[in-house]
């Protein structure tokens, strides 16, 4: 099958290909071990026990209360009523949890990882135009998606935006006043 193709080989020297040295230098006795084990196809368990910290979303302590009535642990008195005063406004359509907002909105909950995307569709895509933050987080919540720290975010998005930072604020303040130009015809008066 390679002969059809047009290939070139080339030799790499010693120190260049490192895989190949170091397989190179292994004695037969500890090849001869490797040979003889037999590979192991499947996990020693079936399922995945532990989640890391950061793979978590932001909103999994309350799509956890909603889907199964868990309460999150290690949490006060006062954390825990204003998490139950919180938690009425989200709503779980699987595979989404969704927030009910202050204007009667229902938004989709991002996590981490697409919060920078959306940021980005909505500031320097055709939608966003490069607008200030504010309006930059008006266009999220108008696109239907909701994250605590939108406003944050949006703001630290517009301060890096390079474009935004070379153009800067184009204020009005020293344009000449606009006014009507009045024009008169000949006997007018």
């Amino acid at each position: 099958m390679l002969q059809e193709l047009d290939l070139e080989i080339k030799d790499k020297k010693g120190i260049e290909n490192l895989v190949a040295d170091h397989l190179s230098r292994l004695d037969g006795e500890h090849v001869e071990s490797m040979a003889k084990q037999s590979l192991h196809d499947e996990f020693p368990d079936e399922k995945l026990c532990f989640v890391r910290d950061s793979d978590e979303p932001w909103y999994a302590d309350f799509a956890n209360f909603i889907v199964g009535n868990e309460l999150p642990i290690d949490m006060s008195f006062h954390q825990k009523k204003k998490f139950l005063s919180d938690v009425k406004y989200y709503l779980w359509e699987e595979p989404y949890l969704y927030k009910i907002c202050g204007d009667g909105m229902v938004r989709r909950c991002v996590p981490q990882e697409e919060m920078h995307i959306i940021l980005s569709f909505c500031h320097n895509k055709e939608v966003g135009r490069h607008h200030g933050p504010s309006k930059t987080a008006a266009k999220v919540l108008q696109s239907g998606f909701y994250w605590p720290t939108l406003y944050k975010d949006a703001y630290a998005y517009v301060s890096a935006c390079d474009r935004c930072q070379r153009t800067g604020n184009i204020s009005r303040k020293n344009e000449m006043t606009l006014n009507n130009i009045l024009i008169c015809d000949i006997f007018d008066v």
